[in-house]
């Protein structure tokens, strides 16, 4: 036991000098940088050179150093215009993409497909339902819901998965899993 707290102590005294020694260090360094400002105190009076201008930032002739962004929206030179990198607060388009669910996303189809869609859902004598829904609602999962014909399903294969659901003025793209509205189609 005694031999434990002698190592304790041995530990201790050495922690101590390692401390002593670090801040003898750290003063003798301070009174060096206080003798070199002492010495040559004309040396702070005197014009610096300029920096150095990095290579990708030397000036040339006719061409300007201007900012990349402009308002949130990126504007150099060849920069894509119009994307959906711009801010919602600088782009009407894109604040109405952001407050759009994902789920309400237009669906990949040409309007060639939509109309195939449309003409082939509303012919005949099915019945259509009065119930009032839109992209990303869910829809009471007893409704019968139609599906795409084979043909049209394997040439269609984004929407081949779906169910649709006939109303009077337009088909509703129904995800049948959970019962949600991912699409609609117009005539």
């Amino acid at each position: 036991m005694q031999r434990f707290h002698h190592g304790v102590i041995a530990v201790a005294l050495l922690a101590a000098t390692s401390v002593a020694f670090a801040q003898q260090e750290k003063t003798q360094q301070n009174s060096a940088d206080e003798a070199l400002t002492r010495s040559a105190p004309e040396a702070k009076d005197q014009p610096q050179a300029p920096p150095a201008v990095r290579q990708n930032e030397a000036s040339q002739p006719g061409l300007e150093n201007t900012d990349p962004l402009a308002g949130g929206k990126l504007v150099a030179p060849g920069a894509p215009q119009g994307t959906q990198d711009e801010p919602a607060k600088s782009s009407a388009k894109n604040d109405k993409l952001d407050k759009t669910p994902i789920m309400a996303y237009p669906l990949a189809l040409t309007d060639e497909q939509k109309r195939a869609i449309y003409q082939r859902l509303t012919q005949g004598a099915a019945s259509a339902s009065a119930i009032t829904a839109k992209p990303s609602e869910q829809v009471p999962a007893t409704l019968a819901l139609q599906e795409l014909p084979p043909e049209m399903a394997a040439s269609m294969p984004s929407v081949a998965d779906y169910k649709f659901l006939r109303l009077n003025d337009r088909i509703l793209v129904v995800n049948p899993r959970e019962s949600i509205v991912v699409g609609e189609i117009t005539n």
